[in-house]
């Protein structure tokens, strides 16, 4: 597997019971055991957290019978004198060549993200933390002795797939490679570096997409025979939140830059405007020149709106909402676009039911996207076409919704201009600072909506807006 700075804490301690919950062999290298292994059984050692609703003892026996594992939060004291601490239980099967059924259980505590952040981040902490996380457990040979269900669901196998074969197969190249020598010198030499402590790895699934995830991995002995166990916890959610705030701490930075660049400049350009203003009336019986200081005063215009719209794509997105007939706002932008279609035959066409519901919006942003889609589908019509809004009722995440799809019957776009349409900067006009479907992409995510860019059925380019009916949030940034 691939590794990662190590951002994680953890502590974690594995047992090998029989079905009586005698305790055979532990891992003792946390240095927390001793006072449990002092019970004549586990489960004497250990108390349901005031959360449990089913008796250790009861789901224990259903282990036994079923072969089914489960999961847990108990009460375990781990030094004398001291307050009970809450950890995970995790408790299986052990398939191998032992003679008894055996069964793995293992606690573990402080598998948290070490990190500060805003309250995003620690949303998102807490999500990862009562999450369901992957056990496998592998022999010195390096196959699977046992996985527990939550393994099944984060890469994508059945269980049958996975027992008896090569843990490498979880683990991107060169890793997967290098895995089973890695184990063998640890055998022989009985040094490590991640046995006992928590890091981040890179993870495969079955697709073949990889992962990123925290392992935390404690050996032990039974009969004999060596066996590791490994809890893997899928760190996807905050990869992404990671990735936002790093977004979201550049456009801040971009937004001052611009702000004060803007602010500094505008004198300047106000300046050159004027002097080009008072050039142009002595240049009047100068077509030629007059036409150059025309282009100049154009040069500076298109400057300062490239200022504006880098300045308005950082800046942080306050939202206003107000509850509104949504057709109203794109009518009127299109009745504000008449200029772009003068001497074009170029008409708008409306499908859908004759009433939709109200929507809560921010009515100022949500006329920027619709200017956007709008001079963008203009633009791709030419001289003569049909720009077409369907609206129909949906859901989102569960939530009831509005469907826009907003579709032009130009020469459509190709996948790959699709695949970076609401990219920043990115266009295919000749004129354009390529941030006006980036910044329609950051409203519709502040709407806690969902923008997508795709083919019409006519053959030319459609965006489909979804928009939430009630707000979810109040501000976004």
């Amino acid at each position: 597997m691939a590794e990662h700075s190590q951002h994680v804490a953890a502590r974690v301690v594995a047992f090998v019971c029989d079905g009586e919950s005698r305790i055979e062999s532990v891992s003792a290298e946390q240095g927390i055991s001793q006072l449990l292994t002092q019970n004549q059984t586990l489960l004497q050692a250990l108390s349901a957290a005031p959360s449990g609703s089913v008796p250790l003892a009861d789901r224990w026996a259903e282990m036994v019978q079923t072969g089914s594992g489960f999961q847990a939060e108990v009460l375990v004291q781990l030094r004398e004198g001291e307050q009970p601490e809450s950890m995970m239980l995790h408790a299986q099967p052990l398939r191998g060549d032992c003679d008894a059924p055996l069964f793995l259980v293992t606690l573990c505590a402080g598998l948290r993200v070490v990190m500060s952040g805003p309250d995003e981040v620690a949303r998102c902490r807490a999500v990862l933390n009562t999450a369901v996380d992957s056990i496998i457990t592998i022999d010195s040979q390096c196959l699977i002795a046992s996985v527990n269900p939550a393994t099944t669901r984060m890469f994508g196998y059945d269980e049958r797939e996975l027992l008896g074969r090569n843990i490498s197969m979880l683990m991107p190249e060169p890793w997967a490679s290098q895995h089973d020598e890695y184990i063998r010198r640890y055998l022989e030499t009985g040094k490590a570096s991640i046995i006992g402590v928590g890091r981040q790895i890179t993870a495969l699934r079955q697709d073949g997409s990889t992962f990123l995830v925290h392992l935390a991995i404690s050996e032990f002995t039974v009969r004999q025979n060596r066996f590791f166990t490994g809890i893997v916890r899928d760190l996807t959610d905050l990869e992404q939140v990671q990735k936002q705030l790093l977004q979201s701490e550049r456009l801040a930075a971009i937004g001052q830059m611009v702000t004060g660049l803007a602010h500094e400049s505008r004198n300047a350009l106000q300046r050159a405007q004027a002097c080009l203003d008072m050039l142009a009336l002595d240049l009047q019986d100068q077509p030629e020149q007059l036409d150059l200081a025309r282009r100049a005063r154009t040069a500076l215009q298109d400057l300062h709106r490239l200022y504006e719209e880098v300045r308005s794509y950082a800046a942080p997105i306050h939202l206003e909402f107000r509850e509104c007939d949504l057709s109203a706002v794109w009518r009127k932008e299109w009745e504000n676009l008449a200029a772009a279609r003068r001497e074009r035959r170029i008409r708008l066409v409306e499908a859908g039911p004759p009433e939709i519901p109200r929507c809560e919006i921010d009515i100022h942003r949500m006329e920027q996207v619709f200017r956007n889609i709008f001079e963008n589908a203009i633009h791709a019509c030419g001289e003569e076409g049909c720009v077409t809004v369907r609206c129909a009722e949906t859901t989102l995440e569960g939530r009831p919704a509005l469907s826009l799809r907003i579709s032009d019957n130009g020469p459509g776009m190709q996948p790959e201009v699709r695949a970076r349409v609401f990219e920043p900067f990115f266009t295919t006009k000749q004129k354009g600072t390529g941030l006006g479907m980036a910044i329609t992409h950051r409203i519709l995510s502040a709407h806690a909506g969902r923008i997508v860019a795709g083919a019409a059925a006519e053959g030319g380019a459609e965006i489909q807006l979804v928009i939430p009916l009630r707000s979810t949030v109040r501000r976004s940034g």
